[in-house]
C-alpha cells in the first residue's frame, strides 16, 4: 500500500506528517507555524533530527492555501508527492451530529462541514480550508475527514444535555467534547506501553494550549470536560474555561460588551494569561518569579483536580491516570500540583520519575498507576485513512 499523508490545520499552524502505508510508521513530520504574521516551516524525521532539506519560503501574510501549495511542493521535491499517496486524512475539529466517526469526503461531506463552521468558528474554516485546497491541488487522491468529536458520540444522554428546554438540545445546544484523536491514540496505545490491559476506570488528561479531561470506561469515553465548545471545563492558556453564566450576561450589560468583545475575552485575553498578566505560555509561568505566575500555576492545578474530580464521579472511581499533550507530557511541577489534590484518592507519583518524565510516574505497583503518554493524533488520523480505504 502506498503512503498517507495526515494534515493538521491549527489557528496560525498547518502540520503534516507522511506515515508508511504498511506499518503506519511515520516517514517525516513537520509544520508551518506563525501562519498571518512570521510563518515558519520545519521538518523532522522520526528520531526526531532536523531533515536536511531546505524549506519553502513563505510570504508574511501566507494562509493555510498557500502554506499547504509550500508543504506539498516541499514534499513533492523530497520523493513524497501526491503520486506516491494512496490518501490523505484531516484533523476536523467538529463533526456535530452529522458525523460520529471518519467519513471519506465528497461535495456532499464538504457542504455539511461549511454548515457547521458556527459550532467551532475558531478552529473548523482552518481544517476545512486545508481539506478544500487539498482537494483542488489532487482530485483523485482519496481525503478522509477525522472528528475530534467523534470520541465522544457515545456518552449517555445525562452527561450530554444541556439544562435547557428541548428545542435547544434538538438544534444541536449541546455537549459534544474535543481532543478526541489524542484520547483515541491514548486508549490504542497504552497497552502495548505498559504491557498491561487498559484500566477499566481510565482518566486521561489532555494539558496543552487548549485543555480537557476525559473519563474512559472500558475503552469508551463516557463523560469530559469540555461541552458545547472548547472553551468549557479547564483553565486554560488564553481560554477561560467554565465560567458562570451570568457573568457573561454582566458583561454585556454593566460592561458594555458586544459578541465579538466577549468572544475574544473568552477565547484570547483569559486562563492563564488573564490570571498572570503575563503569559498564557505555562513554560514561561513556571520559569517567572512572578508572585501572579505562580497563583495563576497554583489555580491550574487546582481546577484541573477539581474537574478530575467530577470524572471520577463519573467512573466510580479511577484505575489509572495519563497525563499528554505540550504541558502534561512537559511540565513535572503541574503533574506533581494536580496530583498532590488528588492524593487522599490514593494517587502519588515518585519525585524523580516525574521531574526525570518517565513514561510510568507512580511507584511500581500503585494502585492507580499515573503515565505519561505522548500525544499523536496525527497516528490517529492514519490508522482511520488506512482504515477506511481498505473498507
Amino acid at each position: 500500500m502506498q503512503n498517507f499523508l495526515v494534515l493538521n490545520a491549527g489557528s496560525s499552524s498547518l502540520k503534516f506528517a507522511v506515515f508508511s502505508g504498511s506499518k503506519l510508521e511515520a516517514i517525516l513530520h513537520g509544520q508551518v507555524d506563525g501562519l498571518g504574521s512570521r510563518p515558519a516551516f520545519s521538518a523532522k524525521w522520526p528520531d526526531g533530527t532536523a531533515h536536511p532539506g531546505s524549506g519553502p519560503e513563505l510570504p508574511a501574510d501566507a494562509g493555510h492555501a498557500k502554506a499547504l501549495d509550500a508543504v506539498l511542493g516541499w514534499l513533492r521535491d523530497n520523493g513524497n508527492g501526491p503520486e506516491t499517496l494512496a490518501g490523505s486524512g484531516h484533523r476536523i475539529v467538529h463533526g456535530g451530529d452529522i458525523y460520529t466517526g471518519p467519513v471519506i469526503v465528497d461535495d456532499r461531506v464538504l457542504a455539511n462541514l461549511d454548515d457547521l463552521r458556527s459550532k467551532a468558528p475558531l478552529h473548523l474554516p482552518f481544517g476545512i480550508a486545508a481539506l478544500r485546497r487539498m482537494r483542488q491541488l489532487a482530485p483523485d487522491l482519496p481525503q478522509v475527514a477525522c472528528f475530534d468529536t467523534a470520541f465522544h458520540a457515545d456518552q449517555p444522554d445525562t452527561d450530554v444535555r444541556l439544562p435547557i428546554p428541548q428545542k435547544f438540545h434538538d438544534k444541536g445546544y449541546h455537549r459534544y467534547g474535543f481532543h478526541g484523536l489524542n484520547y483515541e491514540h491514548v486508549v490504542t496505545a497504552l497497552p502495548g506501553l505498559t504491557g498491561k490491559p487498559l484500566p477499566q476506570r481510565l482518566l486521561i488528561a489532555h494539558l496543552g494550549s487548549g485543555a480537557s479531561m476525559v473519563a474512559v470506561r472500558d475503552g469508551i469515553g463516557v463523560a469530559t470536560t469540555m461541552g458545547y465548545s472548547t472553551a468549557d471545563g479547564l483553565v486554560m492558556s488564553t481560554r477561560s474555561g467554565a465560567l458562570d453564566p451570568g457573568v457573561l450576561i454582566a458583561l454585556m450589560r454593566d460592561e458594555g460588551l458586544g459578541l465579538n468583545e466577549l468572544e475574544d475575552l473568552l477565547y484570547r485575553q483569559s486562563g492563564l494569561l488573564g490570571l498572570s498578566g503575563i503569559s498564557g505560555d505555562m513554560r514561561e509561568l513556571l520559569a517567572s518569579e512572578s508572585p501572579r505566575a505562580h497563583a495563576a500555576v497554583d489555580y491550574y492545578c487546582y481546577w484541573a483536580a477539581r474537574h478530575a474530580g467530577s470524572l471520577i464521579t463519573a467512573l466510580g472511581g479511577m484505575d489509572g491516570l495519563v497525563f499528554t499533550a505540550g504541558v502534561g507530557e512537559n511540565a513535572a511541577p503541574v503533574r506533581a500540583g494536580i496530583i498532590n489534590h488528588l492524593n487522599w484518592l490514593g494517587v502519588e507519583v515518585e519525585n524523580q520519575r516525574n521531574v526525570a518524565g518517565e513514561m510510568e510516574i507512580s511507584q511500581p505497583g500503585a494502585t492507580c498507576p499515573v503515565w505519561i503518554v505522548a500525544a499523536n493524533e496525527e497516528l490517529a488520523i492514519a490508522r482511520h485513512v488506512r482504515s477506511m480505504l481498505k473498507g
